[in-house]
């Protein structure tokens, strides 16, 4: 046989044994039927009978998984916040370190600007006291600018520390150059011609409102009684500012001011533009002050009320009842004098004053109080042209 004949004879041969096995012995149904039933349960199948019946717990709020997956994630947050805040912290500490640094080697500069006061010429201290004060509103902006990262006791201890310095600074100034008042000069003309110099005198006077400011230094009045005065910008701008010894006066300030000092006033009333640095005030009484700054340092005062701006925390001491209210003065160039002194006017401390006489963390000092909306001043524009009542 050749190779095609051969093939063919043995597909017929094992076709045929084929068919009559399956014909003779015919396979059980019913084994079919469980070998097919059987069959969804290979390995397989089971597998991904498991997987689908776990993601349709997992999509269950409230299975087992659900819970676990819940709970790692919050550990997961809780991990990411402590890093967060350990990294704060360590940056806290390194920009409180820098600062304490840097503070130091400039209180020491001025520390050493004034112990050379003693030494120096008279005709040479005037520069040298504008550069100590240069120095310390220096020092203080930096302070204040720093508030954001120093705690609360350091801020008041670096605070003091330049509050110091300036005290020191100004009683060096009052003993070494003494601060001479200069009023209206009369000229001197001869006997025959007094109805004339009667004259002129009244014509050099007019204009002018006061006889009692300082030039060149500490710029203000001094032992007034029952007066209206006032200052504007083009004589105010970044001056030292004094008011002292004043007695039922009204002042008006309508200005931007470098510091402003008040010193012994008594039912005095005080409106005043921005001060780009600190106001001081000290042995005042009766008094109504309105004004805005970044720092304000109150002594020795009582029965006063602070319509106040300020973008750090007050400080007070020696005082008694102090009360306070939001700063509302308004005059037509305010908000431009706002933007020349660079305060803050979305920061703003009003009910936020630190008492040295008074620790208690958790007790209001007794000594300041917010002033009741129903014993406020609401509009000042009266108050500019009259004395206090």
């Amino acid at each position: 046989m050749n190779i095609a004949a051969r093939s063919l004879f043995w597909v017929v041969t094992f076709g045929t044994i084929g068919f009559g096995l399956f014909t003779f012995v015919k396979p059980d149904d019913e084994l079919l039927k469980k070998f097919d039933e059987g069959s969804k349960f290979t390995d397989a199948r089971r597998v991904s009978h498991e997987t689908v019946k776990v993601l349709k717990e997992a999509a269950n709020p409230d299975s087992d998984i659900k819970r676990l997956s819940r709970r790692d994630a919050q550990r997961l947050e809780k991990l990411q916040k402590a890093h967060k805040a350990r990294e704060e912290v360590d940056a806290t500490n390194e920009n409180e370190d820098y600062f304490s640094g840097a503070f130091k080697i400039r209180s020491e500069t001025i520390e050493e600007l004034l112990s050379q006061i003693p030494t120096l010429e008279t005709h040479v201290l005037p520069q040298h006291f504008d550069n100590i004060k240069h120095e310390v509103n220096e020092l203080q902006k930096f302070v204040v600018t720093s508030s954001f990262f120093l705690k609360e006791f350091n801020m008041r201890k670096y605070l003091g520390i330049v509050a110091n310095l300036q005290t020191k600074c100004y009683e060096l100034e009052d003993r070494y150059v003494p601060r001479k008042k200069f009023g209206f000069t009369r000229k001197k003309l001869p006997k025959s011609h007094n109805q004339k110099q009667t004259s002129i005198d009244e014509n050099d006077g007019a204009g002018k409102t006061d006889s009692n400011k300082w030039d060149d230094k500490l710029f203000g009045f001094d032992s007034q009684e029952d007066k209206v005065l006032s200052l504007e910008n083009e004589e105010l701008f970044q001056r030292d500012v004094a008011l002292r010894n004043l007695k039922n006066c009204t002042i008006g300030l309508k200005g931007v001011m470098g510091t402003l000092h008040l010193t012994n006033l008594d039912n005095c009333i005080v409106l005043s533009g921005p001060v780009t640095s600190s106001v001081f005030i000290e042995k005042c009484t009766n008094c109504k002050i309105v004004t805005a700054c970044q720092q304000l340092r109150m002594h020795s005062s009582m029965k006063c009320d602070i319509y106040l701006h300020v973008t750090s925390k007050g400080i007070v001491e020696d005082c008694s009842d102090i009360r306070t209210a939001p700063y509302n003065l308004h005059y037509e160039d305010l908000e431009k004098h706002f933007n020349m002194s660079s305060l803050n006017r979305n920061s703003n401390n009003w009910d936020r004053l630190d008492d040295f006489n008074w620790l208690a963390p958790d007790v209001p000092s007794p000594n300041w109080s917010i002033l009741d909306i129903s014993q406020r001043v609401c509009n000042w524009n009266d108050w500019w042209s009259k004395t206090p009542l």
